[in-house]
């Protein structure tokens, strides 16, 4: 609750520093307020501390979530110092609306109540939808924030419908309260508590961007400033799949909605990572790759047992440390190429980089689930977890789709590592080493030993 309380405090004071020249204080206020936060939820760890009356519950799951998150969103910070400092208006609304966001995916781990699920995902999405068309004189900026907008609108109006529907057969938004009516056997065969718990899925669908549910994800990955772009794909994306675990783990899903997670696994596994193959826009190429690992862990839901949170955890913390790392990669290439954004402007890498392109190389190593990389014991991990439940045969189809999605990766690799006479002319700030480095070799040393995190 401190944490809580501390972020959203947090955001206030960035705003107040917004009003002076305080330009530079912004990040390192940030950075030093995060890690204040951190700190308090490591004091608390093993104290469960349940809030307004149970409504929120800081367990050991959520305060691990709540850490991977707070940490993401230091490196994402570390990385604004050099983002935002050709900025000279409205740069600490950006700091502030994301941690704003942020308090929003600390309520997502952390929801006992359907109306917390609800504020949690309004309080993670609002702030995304002014920070996606944050560059005000761009076309296509303004264009992702209106898609997101409008998509999200939708998505919480089935949100809020499911939750209706639910509250009609329960007479409660207290998970527990609706975990025991969906057990009994009139609520097995309740259509209203049936409705319910599909629009209240498809609504966090939306957020987690499966298919069909996931139009939105490429237009606003190619238009939102890439920094936001970052934070959607890792802050945003951990903070709704540790909600919309914690959704599934009390619902015990009736047969037909458990059909329905099924096929929205195998379609997103498909889509995802077919699509992808036909990318040569980076950011579009990270937006159908989040798609894609968004069906790898759509299969940790189909059947939950002791290990599927741990499992969930380590997925989403080394994705999320392999995709920062490479959206600042992203940031500098595009700077030396002018703005464009194709995965050309990779090319020469190594010749003017070469631990840049040694860096980038291990974070798509990793993404793609290559052994000695901490993606291949994700991934590994969730295809045992898949076979162990007995769902052998999309387990199956997700490691064709998983082999099918190396070739996207190894595409911007192959880029990197061709030969050229001048490579990119790359200017990178300190910090912005600082942070690939950390993302490249941590995506090594989890491979190495991925007992280091464990929920």
């Amino acid at each position: 609750m401190s944490a809580l309380i501390l972020i959203s405090v947090l955001g206030v004071v960035l705003l107040y520093l917004g009003f002076g020249d305080n330009r530079k204080w912004l990040a390192p206020v940030g950075i030093l307020g995060l890690l204040a936060a951190l700190t308090m939820l490591l004091c608390n760890w093993n104290v469960e501390s349940p809030l307004f009356a149970g409504m929120l519950k800081f367990d050991g799951y959520a305060m691990a979530f709540d850490m991977s998150l707070i940490l993401l969103t230091v490196l994402l910070f570390l990385f604004g110092i050099d983002y935002y400092a050709r900025m000279r208006e409205n740069v600490a609304e950006q700091y502030a609306l994301m941690l704003f966001s942020l308090v929003g995916g600390l309520m997502l781990t952390s929801f006992t109540n359907l109306l917390v699920l609800f504020l949690g995902i309004e309080i993670l999405s609002i702030p995304l939808f002014i920070l996606a068309g944050g560059k005000r004189d761009s076309f296509r900026s303004g264009e992702a924030a209106f898609k997101y907008f409008l998509q999200g609108s939708f998505a919480s109006g089935f949100l809020l419908l499911g939750i209706a529907l639910i509250y009609g057969s329960t007479a409660s938004f207290d998970l527990a309260t609706v975990q025991a009516a969906v057990g009994t056997s009139a609520g097995q065969g309740n259509m209203l508590m049936l409705l319910g718990l599909f629009f209240t899925i498809v609504g966090v669908s939306f957020k987690v961007a499966a298919v069909p549910f996931h139009f939105w994800n490429p237009d606003v990955y190619e238009g939102a400033p890439t920094l936001v772009t970052a934070f959607m794909s890792t802050v945003v994306k951990t903070a709704a799949f540790a909600g919309f675990y914690r959704l599934i783990e009390y619902m015990h899903l009736p047969d037909a909605v458990q059909t329905m997670l099924v096929v929205v696994t195998v379609c997103t596994l498909f889509l995802g990572n077919i699509v992808a193959l036909r990318q040569t826009q980076f950011k579009r190429l990270m937006a159908y790759s989040s798609i894609a690992h968004t069906g790898f862990l759509l299969i940790i839901f189909l059947g939950i047992s002791e290990r599927t949170s741990g499992v969930l955890y380590y997925y989403l913390t080394t994705y999320s440390i392999a995709t920062v790392g490479l959206f600042v990669v992203l940031t500098l290439a595009k700077r030396a190429a002018n703005g464009d954004e194709n995965i050309r402007i990779f090319r020469g890498l190594f010749r003017s980089a070469p631990w840049l392109a040694i860096a980038t190389m291990l974070l798509l190593l990793s993404l793609a689930g290559i052994p000695l990389t901490a993606g291949f014991v994700a991934k590994y991990r969730v295809f045992a977890l898949g076979i162990e439940t007995g769902y052998v045969a999309i387990t199956a189809f997700a490691v064709v789709m998983a082999l099918v999605g190396i070739y996207y990766y190894v595409m911007v690799i192959r880029e990197a590592f061709t030969p050229q006479e001048r490579g990119p002319q790359l200017v990178v700030a300190p910090l912005n080493w600082l942070v690939i480095s950390f993302c490249g070799i941590a995506v090594v040393v989890l491979g190495l030993l991925p007992g280091l995190i464990r929920l």
